[in-house]
Formats: structure tokens, sequence, C-alpha cells
């Protein structure tokens, strides 16, 4: 056995086996490899220098991974990057993320506008919360008040708004709006929109990440 302790951003302080001796180990952040002849960490794509927390040189998918071409992550707590392409959130990877609901719009309410698109969801979110008081229980649980929202309202009209602390994401499937944090849907694009496209400018003829 034996363990690593590594700064901040992955300068390693020591490595020690359970017999209490010293040793060297080339393993250093996630998907780094330490360079004995550069002294600077193996990351794939590029090199990485630990000293100053950041790649020696630009990012080859230039600004799909991130505004700053040298930046390993935001946070090196929280976040990875094992290839040297993208400062990914923890262990998730493009294309994965958590989605509390799914709707599904008609064909040809693919191009209508955003507000219609949310009351579309919003109203299929309230009938699936009737029809199951699991999903209402558990969604009401992490977000109070979800089911008032998405109720009609006096002239039985729903909310074009998502419900708060949450956004519908037009997923990569033709029609798919998808109930997702908020903050996550804003900070991790990449995550959300891998290709850099979003489901609404591949199937609902708007533009960008939607």
């Amino acid at each position: 056995m034996w363990a690593g302790y590594i700064r901040g951003f992955g300068e390693n302080a020591a490595d020690i086996s359970n017999s209490g001796a010293y040793f060297h180990q080339p393993l250093r952040l996630p998907g780094q490899y330490f360079d004995d002849e550069t002294g600077l960490h193996y990351n794939l794509f590029r090199y990485y220098a630990p000293e100053c927390g950041r790649f020696v040189s630009q990012d080859p998918i230039g600004l799909k991974g991130g505004l700053n071409l040298y930046a390993y992550a935001p946070n090196p707590i929280r976040w990875i990057d094992p290839l040297g392409l993208y400062n990914g959130e923890g262990i998730r990877t493009p294309g994965e993320y958590t989605v509390y609901y799914q709707h599904q719009l008609p064909t040809g309410d693919y191009t209508k506008s955003d507000d219609y698109h949310f009351k579309n969801a919003n109203e299929g979110l309230y009938n699936a919360m009737n029809q199951d008081p699991q999903l209402r229980a558990s969604l009401e649980r992490r977000y109070l008040g979800i089911y008032e929202h998405v109720s009609p309202g006096a002239r039985n009209g729903y909310s074009s708004e998502p419900p708060r602390g949450t956004t519908w994401h037009h997923a990569n499937q033709p029609g798919s709006l998808e109930l997702v944090v908020f903050e996550h849907h804003r900070k991790y694009s990449k995550i959300y929109h891998p290709d850099g496209t979003g489901g609404r400018n591949k199937w609902g003829g708007g533009s960008g990440c939607r």
C-alpha cells in the first residue's frame, strides 16, 4: 500500500508506503503522468506545468474547452481534465448529466418559440406529477413549490418559465425537453452540448446551445 500527497495544482509533496518508506511514483492529477526529463506532467494531448497550474501549450480544441486556452480546471478539487482537452466537472463526461423529467414535444411544435416549448413541458410535468405521486414527492423535496409552479393558472394557462432552480434543456433527441439543474446547464455547457451545438439548433430552428 502507498499514498501520494498532491498539492493544490498537482505538485507532488511526498509518496509514502505502508512501511513508512518514501519512494518515487509518477501518478499525479487524473490523467497525468510525471515526466522525469522535463519535470512536466504528461496529459496525453499536451503537457501540464504544476508549478504554475497551467498547460504549456494551447488547448487543441480551442475555445470549446473554455475561454482560458491554458487552464487545467477552475477548481482541481472538483474538476478534472484527464485528456488535457476539457475541464470536465468531477467524474462526469460530456453527454452525461442528471435529468429529472423528460418531455416529448409533438413534431409540429419543434420550431415554435421557447415560451411555447416551456409551457408545453410544464403542462406535461404537471400531468406526470398528478399520475405519479412518487415523482411529485421527489421533485417537491428537491424543488419546493415546483408543483404549484407548473399547475395551470386562473385561466388554465401554464407558465412559460421553467421551475425555479431548473431549466428545460433542448436535448439532442428531436423534440426532447429535459428538466435539468439551471446552474449546471449554465456553467457546464460542454457536458450538455458535447459538439457545441444545442438541440434547439439541430431540430428546432433556433441558434446557439439551447
